[in-house]
């Protein structure tokens, strides 16, 4: 019989070893899927002297990856890659802050587990362990939700098994959409924004060792948080912004190495009062500029790519702790 995902689920856990035992109940939000899956154990074919065939087989690292869509319902998931968040508030609503605003970020990645399974028939339960994620992306244009994706990298797979256990739901868990969402570049909201995207990425690796084909450890490497948005011209200020930064500024001719203002970038996804998720960038710099073109009677767009140096994730809820 042909499967489909009406009778599969996904689940997730935190590790607090790499790859060791774990509680995997959670749900990454709302319509979370799984966009992509490839497990590779990176076979070697070994030739022969006189034959043109392959001789024999060997097999290397075990290694795996997969790629997560879901709807951005709650901020739980970016501890994936800002570490565990530090909670404010004695009372409703709480601030969840990503990374926690005494430790700061993680420099060693952390890490969880995912379990796919599939009733059906004969039941089919994939565990994928040390799953360690290489980026988070967050994007919306108008009409849409607010879309989330993650990707990862796993070293260890375990056997199948055949019993299955259906994920816990968020308490959290509100669809955001486009109406949601709000832009802040300088210090000031960025009017008639069409789309918005933004892509945080610890480009993680794993690690192996000798006498076992599968990972033994993860370590991260440089953050790299870039974005883009698409917004009406209505002004100069990020064409100023541009120039500025090589020292031929319009405005006051002298180099700034980043856009400056308060908060240099923030992006708003917001419920009701007491319920939000607040990105909150410094160190902003665009990486490029371009104009959709100048037609007669249409509206002219422009697109910005930019980088940020760090990030801040604050979340309001009514939990006063991580689901």
């Amino acid at each position: 019989m042909v499967r489909t995902g009406s009778s599969a689920y996904l689940k997730y856990g935190w590790e607090a070893t790499y790859g060791g035992t774990v509680t995997i109940d959670k749900k990454f939000g709302l319509q979370d899927s799984l966009s992509s899956w490839t497990l590779t154990h990176n076979r070697q074919d070994l030739p022969a002297l006189n034959q043109v065939t392959i001789n024999d087989y060997a097999y290397g690292q075990q290694s795996g990856s997969i790629g997560i869509d879901f709807t951005l319902s709650n901020p739980w998931i970016f501890k994936a890659i800002l570490g565990d968040g530090s909670i404010t508030g004695s009372s409703d609503p709480y601030t969840h802050t990503f990374p926690h605003a005494s430790n700061g970020i993680n420099k060693t990645p952390i890490t969880f587990a995912c379990e796919v399974g599939f009733d059906d028939t004969t039941n089919i339960v994939r565990t994928l362990k040390g799953c360690v994620a290489d980026s988070i992306s967050i994007n919306t244009s108008v009409g849409d939700l607010v879309s989330a994706s993650i990707s990862a990298n796993y070293g260890k797979e375990d056997a199948p098994s055949t019993t299955l256990s259906a994920p816990t739901k968020p308490l959290v868990a509100f669809p955001y959409t486009f109406a949601h969402a709000q832009l802040k570049w300088e210090g000031s909201v960025v009017a008639q924004v069409q789309d918005l995207s933004i892509t945080i990425a610890q480009n993680p690796a794993l690690l192996y060792g000798l006498n076992s084909h599968q990972a033994v450890d993860s370590y991260r490497q440089l953050l790299d948080i870039t974005g883009s948005f698409r917004a009406s011209l209505v002004d100069k200020d990020v064409l100023e912004n541009m120039l500025e930064q090589v020292k031929a500024g319009t405005s006051s001719g002298t180099y700034s190495e980043t856009v400056g203002g308060s908060p240099e970038l923030e992006i708003l996804f917001l419920k009701e009062t007491g319920e939000e998720i607040k990105i909150t960038g410094t160190g902003l710099a665009p990486t490029d500029l371009s104009w959709d073109g100048i037609r007669p009677n249409e509206p002219v767009f422009e697109n910005i790519n930019w980088r940020i140096k760090s990030i801040v994730v604050a979340a309001k809820n009514n939990k006063s702790a991580a689901e």
